[in-house]
């Protein structure tokens, strides 16, 4: 793999793992919000449950104390019952307080009745609340767990990228004194290239020096031969 196609082969894995970081962070705020909702649910369950149980609580107080009032009052008529004399209070007065009690005690385990009936539902309604918060709690661990697995890949992937570029700096480093010394070698062959073309201006002018001081020979000896010539055609007539 050549030094280019290693560098878009990381920058496709450095884009797909922001991709996947970003959506990791769009996850884990999304599981965040649902676990705080939860949360805020379970709370608001667990005060729904304390006010059932505190009216439940004041029901049976309520109930105990007409009871005991009741009881008192039943005792109290059968006091006076035993202590009567022959001249006891008429028998309809008698039958019009056993009627009154007989109600009273019909309305009494009426309520007992209702109240039995809304501690079951109460009853009910809690058990299926406990199902209800065993589930959520079951569901925010699994979440949670789920959570702290995204972020220890999301952890693995940050430290495989900062690995990569740590690398790819190493490389570009490397690639860089690599760059510097071809440089530094480029300018020590233009640097002789420059000499060497000075060293050949210096003899292209030592040779056109050379070849003007030949001409001038040549033209001094065309022109001795010349002079010889003519003296040797005096010197052929005379």
């Amino acid at each position: 793999m050549t030094p280019t196609e290693r560098e878009e082969a990381l920058e496709r894995r450095e884009a797909n793992a922001a991709l996947l970081a970003a959506k990791l962070e769009k996850d884990r705020a999304a599981l965040e919000a649902e676990i705080a909702a939860s949360s805020a649910a379970a709370k608001a369950a667990g005060a729904i449950t304390r006010a059932l149980q505190a009216d439940a609580a004041k029901k049976v107080k309520d109930l105990e104390a007409q009871c005991a009032q009741w009881e008192a009052k039943l005792a109290k008529l059968k006091d006076e019952a035993a202590k009567s004399t022959p001249a006891a209070p008429p028998q309809e007065d008698l039958s019009a307080e056993w009627k009154a009690l007989g109600e009273e005690r019909a309305r009494l385990a009426a309520e007992r009745e209702s109240f039995q009936a809304d501690l079951e539902d109460y009853r009910t309604g809690r058990a299926a609340f406990d199902r209800m918060v065993m589930e959520t709690r079951t569901k925010l661990k699994a979440e949670a767990q789920a959570l702290a697995e995204l972020r220890s890949k999301l952890a693995s992937i940050r430290n495989e990228i900062e690995s990569g570029v740590k690398a790819r700096e190493a490389e570009v480093v490397r690639r860089e004194a690599y760059l510097e010394g071809e440089r530094e070698k480029l300018q020590a062959g233009v640097d002789a290239l420059i000499r060497g073309e000075n060293q050949l201006k210096e003899q292209r002018t030592k040779f056109e020096a050379q070849s003007a001081a030949l001409a001038a020979k040549e033209v001094m000896f065309e022109d001795r031969y010349r002079q010889l010539q003519a003296s040797m055609k005096n010197f052929a007539k005379a």
